[in-house]
């Protein structure tokens, strides 16, 4: 049976595969990394981007980031990523943000999309470790972090086992759920690449790709044989619709 650190690091490499797969999807402009840690993953980035901007904010994990990370293109921030996110907005061409945290990096994840318009793809990671946190001494309020609240009283505590136990099987679709609910929000669509879990099963990875919207003046739903557009006088969507009539006429 594998050690822990052996688990741990075999999750690691898992993750960083994960990552790079997404990376190389396109050529990266600008990479954010709101929990650069030590830079494990920084590095990996650095030599595939034109620009590299990592925050952390604790000071002795910082001071070996800088060890780790000395390509040009990188630019090392000491601060707190919230803090960050609020001048977010006039860093150009963004087109891969990490959220690589501990605990749940939702409030990080809703701030940077109110502060940055998605107006190119941007490839996002994102780690969650909110079961992580609940197996230890810490509540959730589910409301706040994922816009959406399952129990009566909001929260859910670290020691309610049933509810951990429920909440690790529809995680992945409270995930999705809260990307859409910030998609539906603030404009753009999304299209989601992958969800993993660590061998703990107490840690989640996905992956998803933000996009602007199509502004189309066409739009067809369900399943009807395309046989004749009629636009309607109301709005400037024109939509399917089956004539009857031209069909009445033949027989």
């Amino acid at each position: 049976m594998p050690k822990p650190y052996e688990r741990e690091r075999a999750d690691r490499s898992a993750k960083a595969k994960l990552r790079l797969w997404t990376l190389h999807l396109w050529r990266q402009a600008t990479v954010v990394e709101l929990f650069a840690g030590a830079g494990s993953l920084s590095q990996l980035y650095a030599p595939h981007c034109e620009k590299l901007i990592c925050i952390e904010k604790d000071e002795a994990t910082f001071h070996q980031l800088t060890k780790t990370v000395k390509a040009p293109p990188a630019e090392l921030r000491c601060m707190d990523n919230l803090d960050f996110l609020d001048t977010v907005g006039d860093i150009p061409d963004v087109s891969f943000v990490d959220f690589d945290a501990y605990g749940c990096p939702n409030l990080q994840i809703q701030k940077f999309f109110e502060q940055y318009p998605v107006e190119r793809a941007i490839m996002v990671n994102v780690t969650d470790g909110t079961l992580f946190n609940l197996s230890r001494t810490v509540n959730i309020d589910l409301n706040k972090y994922f816009l959406v609240n399952l129990y009566p009283i909001g929260r859910l505590s670290h020691d309610d086992y049933a509810s951990k136990r429920a909440l690790r099987r529809v995680l992945p679709w409270l995930q999705e759920h809260f990307i859409h609910l910030l998609a539906a929000k603030h404009g753009f669509n999304t299209l989601f690449l992958y969800h993993a879990m660590n061998r703990a099963a107490n840690v989640t990875y996905y992956g998803f790709i933000a996009f602007p919207e199509i502004h189309v003046d066409l739009m067809a739903f369900g399943k009807t044989p395309i046989t004749r557009f009629r636009k309607d006088r109301e709005s400037l969507v024109k939509t399917l619709m089956k004539t009857r009539k031209t069909s009445r006429a033949r027989r």
